[in-house]
């Protein structure tokens, strides 16, 4: 009996142990799997984000020569036009679509490449866009305005988590197939889209690139000492009402800038509020400042707000500012501020001032471009008027205003003198800056305006 009783739990034992093992390599399997698509899945991602960048980038650069005049600054927008859209069909060609969902869209990236290089090789000639050419550009831009929106429509349902990446071959090849009769057709209509990320914000200024090879003019003084630092510190910070601040440690920061680093904690203690304060270490100038304090319920405005930060600005050493655009969002405004000297705006000696709106304290600063930037310039006289410099715009762009002076730096180095002025060209609004000594075609810049705020481009 007993020996049944073995022979029976023998074979049952081995199928169990059968069992575990195929259930452990199911399970291996399955992990191994997940870590595949997980993967793959990665790779999607930077793609599809690549190809949004590029193609946002496509669209704004084709807006940009609409209103450019001059073949220098053609010459350079071309340049990179041609740059992004062969970029922008290489993502393409990396997200898990097949030819039938992606040709039309391949063929159109390819078409903006190929004119952008035909009108690179227009303008080296110093031969102006005819009008049939600014025709062609006009329509590529309204057809890139209308896969933009595609494109960000898909992106809206993978950051809401209705779209994975997984599936992106399904769901987004559905939708560019559904455009592609209005791609065929150029029925496209000019839309006004808030993109994040790619574009430098307006408030961290429109002449940002510049800081990075700039030496360092707006720091002068006595080199201080680690108490004097603290001193300043004190004082910078803004006052939360029923709040004490308290010292906790100061440290010596290395950089182009070299500067104490002050932290306070906030007491009675709140969620670990913290706040903390750079000082440079030659003249004591305050650099940057950072609090942690969440805003609660908006009850400020943004004019009130900005009052409070050219207050903060005046009573900390920065004078003669001038308010220049701002960002709001999450119960917080961002506030760009330039310097100023005799009536001309000086683009590249910028400050950011953070504002909370539940109680208007200023809850953070950035001075760094302005401490590298910042010294009294010998500006040239004018050569042109201002009416002068206006007739260099572009005939095409409508209710323009402006014409106030304003320094902007140039990249390899530099500053120029220009005249600002503002122009629409349908529903986009422009930034073009003429030179005031030779009436070339400086710069040109999209303004962009969200519910937050104010972005260029």
């Amino acid at each position: 009996m007993q020996r049944k009783i073995r022979l029976w739990i023998l074979p049952v034992a081995a199928a169990v142990l059968l069992l575990g093992g195929l259930g452990y390599w199911g399970q291996q399997q399955m992990t191994m799997r997940r870590q595949m698509e997980t993967a793959l899945n990665n790779k999607y991602h930077r793609s599809f984000y690549s190809l949004l960048e590029n193609v946002q980038n496509t669209e704004v650069l084709l807006s940009k020569s609409l209103v450019a005049a001059a073949p220098a600054q053609d010459s350079r927008l071309f340049m990179e036009l041609w740059q992004r859209a062969n970029a922008a069909q290489a993502d393409l060609s990396q997200l898990p679509l097949g030819d039938v969902q992606t040709g039309r869209t391949a063929k159109f990236l390819t078409q903006v490449g190929d004119y952008a290089h035909s009108m690179l090789l227009h303008v080296a000639d110093g031969k102006a866009k005819s009008k049939e050419q600014w025709e062609t550009l006009n329509r590529l831009y309204r057809q890139s305005s209308e896969l933009n929106t595609e494109l960000h429509g898909i992106e809206a349902s993978i950051a809401g988590g209705r779209l994975y990446l997984s599936e992106l071959s399904r769901q987004s090849g559905l939708g560019l197939q559904r455009q592609g009769p209005r791609l065929a057709n150029d029925n496209f209509r000019t839309v006004e889209k808030h993109m994040q990320g790619f574009p430098t914000l307006i408030y961290d200024g429109p002449f940002s690139d510049h800081l990075e090879n700039t030496p360092v003019q707006g720091v002068t003084g006595k080199v201080i000492d680690a108490d004097q630092a603290r001193s300043v510190a004190v004082k910078s910070v803004s006052r939360d009402p029923g709040t004490e601040y308290v010292v906790r440690r100061v440290s010596e920061g290395k950089g182009k800038i070299p500067f104490y680093r002050v932290e306070f904690s906030a007491s009675p203690d709140r969620t670990g509020e913290r706040v903390a304060v750079a000082v440079s270490r030659q003249g004591g100038h305050l650099m940057w400042l950072t609090d942690s304090r969440a805003p609660g319920k908006t009850t400020w405005s943004i004019p009130r707000a900005r009052e409070a930060a050219l207050r903060y600005l005046q009573q900390h050493g920065f004078q003669q500012m001038v308010p220049v655009y701002y960002m709001q969002m999450d119960g917080e405004a961002v506030f760009n501020f330039a310097g100023s000297q005799n009536g001309v705006v000086l683009y590249p000696d910028q400050v950011k001032v953070t504002v909370a709106l539940d109680n208007g304290q200023v809850v953070g600063l950035e001075a760094a471009g302005y401490l590298v930037s910042h010294h009294r310039r010998e500006l040239p006289r004018p050569v042109l008027s201002a009416s002068a410099a206006r007739a260099k715009l572009s005939p095409r762009l409508q209710r323009v205003s402006g014409g106030r002076l304003a320094l902007i730096p140039v990249s390899g180095g530099g500053e120029k003198l220009t005249y600002e002025f503002r122009g629409d060209l349908g529903a986009d609004t422009f930034l073009v800056y003429i030179n005031a000594l030779d009436g070339r075609e400086d710069q040109v810049l999209r303004v962009v305006r969200n519910k937050e705020g104010i972005l260029t481009l």
